[in-house]
């Protein structure tokens, strides 16, 4: 499905999409410090306006870099947050070994389909 042109529609195309692939739910993505569900459902759904808190949250939540939710309503799309090296332990470096881990968990088990798909799975 082809994202739509801009406003609140484009945003809840983008955010589904990111929640997709990181595998997590609307749930998750309040306990990542994103907004609540419900917050979400009745930004999404047009019952409540998106205050710049609620689209700083979606940022944080989804490994969106800051800005990003309101350029997405604007037509544009995220960009990923990857934060810098530090010693010290950091919100934004767990997130990303998380969305890592999560991704290294769906390739393995592409590929342990398309091994079963093409019977070159291991041992055979």
């Amino acid at each position: 499905m082809e994202a739509p042109r801009d406003g609140v529609e484009r945003l809840h195309h983008f955010v589904t999409a990111r929640r997709r692939a990181l595998g997590i739910s609307r749930t998750q993505m309040f306990t990542r410090g994103g907004p609540s569900p419900s917050t979400m459902n009745k930004a999404l759904t047009g019952d409540r306006g998106l205050s710049r808190s609620t689209l700083d949250r979606i940022d944080r939540a989804l490994g969106w870099a800051p800005g990003s939710a309101q350029a997405v309503m604007s037509g544009g799309t995220p960009t990923s947050h990857i934060p810098a090296q530090s010693d010290e332990a950091c919100p934004a470096h767990e997130h990303v070994v998380t969305v890592l881990e999560s991704t290294r968990t769906q390739l393995r088990g592409a590929l342990q389909l398309v091994e079963d798909l093409l019977g070159t799975g291991h041992g055979r």
